[in-house]
């Protein structure tokens, strides 16, 4: 009888644990826009996060791609993994790979990266993203 109790309530707290994941992948899916960034502004960067499997992409319309996974710290919901700067020649970030976190805080995302430059520097890149604003249609008075 002990032993069905421990199988059950292992099935109950797995199957909880999992939808809490499915419910971080929800949040953090969908089109985020940027608000600050440590290395510049720019108004008009977003990301997209879209759930592909058991994984996140995150694709950035300034030229960076990520594969993250969800992970949670009691309250604080998590993304982390890896990804790669665009092959674009003449600019610092050309092809470099660099790993990424995202903390959903509240109604707003932040991401840290490192991007590593392959000669034994890194560089740390922190932003902060939104849910965008709807444009609502301009009517005449």
């Amino acid at each position: 009888m002990r032993l069905a109790f421990k199988l059950i309530s292992f099935a109950f707290f797995a199957l909880l644990s999992s939808q809490d994941v499915r419910s971080e992948e929800a949040q953090l899916s969908g089109r985020w826009q940027q608000i600050s960034s440590d290395a510049g502004s720019c108004a008009t960067c977003f990301i997209g996060i879209v759930k592909q499997g058991t994984v996140l992409a995150v694709s950035a319309n300034n030229g960076w791609s990520a594969t993250v996974q969800t992970d949670r710290n009691g309250p604080a919901r998590f993304a982390g993994g890896q990804g790669r700067w665009k092959m674009r020649p003449g600019t610092i970030y050309s092809n470099k790979a660099f790993d990424v976190l995202f903390a959903l805080r509240g109604e707003q995302l932040a991401m840290v990266m490192v991007v590593d430059f392959g000669n034994g520097s890194k560089r740390t890149v922190r932003a902060v993203f939104a849910r965008p604003t709807p444009k609502l249609p301009m009517t005449k008075a």
